[in-house]
């Protein structure tokens, strides 16, 4: 028997909101049902995927298979690219049975465990990084109206 996969890409409209209308369509056109589904691959934010994980414990629960996986996509803060050298990826995982903690480097398995990530830790590691990239995005525009170089965005 061929394993069911889903994955979900978060958007604007907000995976909790767009998931019931998957499993609530009738008109034929969805060829899966949430309870078929073996695993779940969850691609967005950090909020998202935190809202999916959680999601699958609640209310999607009665819809789920009991022994499905998940797995987000964790974009975590990177700075080296280089596979694990320099730790600014470095993730907390909580196990959800034991409360043991542990860490992986998010450069190096990007597709985490949903219950095992902690979203926490991660919301705040990203807001870190806020102030730093607005400002990389102000002085980038400072330097392309200096050099009256057009961007796509301006262009539109």
């Amino acid at each position: 028997e061929k394993a069911a996969q889903l994955t979900i890409h978060c958007t604007k409209i907000g995976i909790i909101e767009a998931t019931p209308g998957l499993r609530l369509h009738k008109s034929g056109t969805l060829q899966l049902a949430l309870n078929q589904v073996d695993r779940i691959i969850a691609i967005g934010s950090d909020r998202m995927m935190a809202a999916v994980e959680a999601a699958r414990h609640d209310e999607l629960k009665p819809y789920m298979k009991v022994d499905h996986q998940a797995f987000g996509s964790i974009n975590s803060p990177m700075q080296c690219m280089m596979k694990e050298i320099c730790g600014q990826c470095i993730q907390e995982h909580i196990d959800p049975l034991t409360g043991v903690k542990s860490y992986v480097f998010s450069c190096f398995n990007q597709d985490q465990k949903l219950d095992c990530v902690n979203f926490v830790g991660l919301n705040a590691r990203l807001r870190q990084n806020s102030v730093q990239e607005k400002v990389t995005a102000q002085w980038i525009a400072c330097c392309l109206e200096r050099n009256d170089v057009s961007t796509v965005a301006s262009r539109t």
